[in-house]
């Protein structure tokens, strides 16, 4: 073979080479794009997948918000039932408040509202004056008629002219704001809504305060311990003292009961064992629970009642009545 063919053979064995890596390259940059299309195309099907599944949530959460703005509506619906039937029970036992209507304040929001029923927060808050009220007591009125031969009968001590009917408004266990109800003594009545305004302000928790009469018995110291069972804030009750033989502040309106399930009357034996009445106390009596109900020295409810000149019975000896704040005339 000359020099001239070798030449030319090496050149077509080389040109063959690079025909094949050229083909084999136009191969791979095809391998490249089908695999660069199908990447994209399973990119641009995984991101519609996304888009529909965020769609499908979307309608979800669209129809859950709507179950619950139904739900709400039922609460409410039912929350208002309850009150009128509340309120239509008074009217059969006569239990309307206030009072009477010459002293009802026109626009009175107070009227309407029936013991125990739900207000909306925002509508109190802004306007409290409207929501904290002492009426007179006098005889013949709806406040009479409910008391009269109960937690009240005529007496040396103290006279219809002498007590204050309070309807106020405050935070219940499942912090909703709800109507109460306390007679109290005129002498301390604005010492006493000022008390329970500043407890509105701060959202100061108090179960049930209803007039005991609610929780009548038959007399007034198994009435008392039937609102304590029912664990309901009280004042007025013409009675004696729990195991004394004299008039207890009660008696005069110038002691209060604060969530007395959570806050016991407390005496101990001989050995200091702590001794209760009520079942419902049990867990209560150890003081370091930590319970936002449970009433202790320098906390904010106490605090209060202090400010307005209360003593509390939670700083006795023996007996310790942790429900108890009081303020003696003198």
């Amino acid at each position: 073979m000359t020099r001239e063919k070798r030449k030319n053979t090496g050149s077509v064995i080389l040109l063959s080479v690079l025909n094949i890596i050229l083909i084999c390259a136009v191969l791979c940059l095809g391998f490249l794009c089908y695999f660069s299309f199908q990447n994209n195309a399973t990119l641009k099907q995984s991101r519609q997948l996304l888009q529909k599944e965020n769609e499908e949530m979307s309608e979800k959460i669209v129809g859950l918000q709507a179950e619950t703005d139904k739900f709400q509506q039922q609460v409410t619906e039912f929350q208002n039932a309850q009150a009128a039937q509340e309120r239509q029970r008074q009217e059969e036992n006569g239990m309307l408040t206030p009072p009477e209507e010459d002293t009802v304040l026109s626009g009175d929001v107070l009227e309407s509202l029936a013991i125990g029923q739900i207000v909306d927060e925002f509508s109190v808050i802004g306007s409290e004056e409207q929501y904290f009220k002492a009426y007179e007591i006098t005889e013949g009125d709806a406040v009479y008629n409910r008391i009269n031969g109960k937690s009240y009968y005529p007496n040396n001590d103290i006279g219809l002219s002498d007590l204050r009917y309070l309807k106020l408004v405050h935070y219940n266990f499942e912090h909703q704001v709800q109507v109460g109800e306390l007679i109290v003594n005129a002498a301390i009545c604005e010492d006493v809504l000022n008390v329970f305004r500043e407890l509105f302000d701060i959202e100061y928790e108090i179960q049930s305060m209803r007039l005991i009469d609610d929780y009548w018995t038959g007399d007034g110291i198994s009435s008392d311990s039937n609102s304590i069972d029912n664990n309901n804030t009280s004042a007025f009750c013409y009675r004696l003292a729990t195991g004394g033989q004299k008039l207890s502040n009660h008696a005069l309106g110038r002691a209060i009961d604060i969530n007395p399930q959570q806050n016991p009357y407390v005496w101990y034996g001989e050995d200091g064992t702590p001794q209760w009445s009520h079942e419902n106390a049990s867990s209560y009596v150890d003081r370091t629970t930590g319970d936002a109900h449970v009433i202790v020295e320098s906390d904010a409810c106490y605090n209060i009642f202090k400010k307005y000149g209360f003593s509390w019975g939670g700083l006795w000896q023996n007996p310790v009545d942790y429900q108890h704040f009081e303020k003696p005339a003198g």
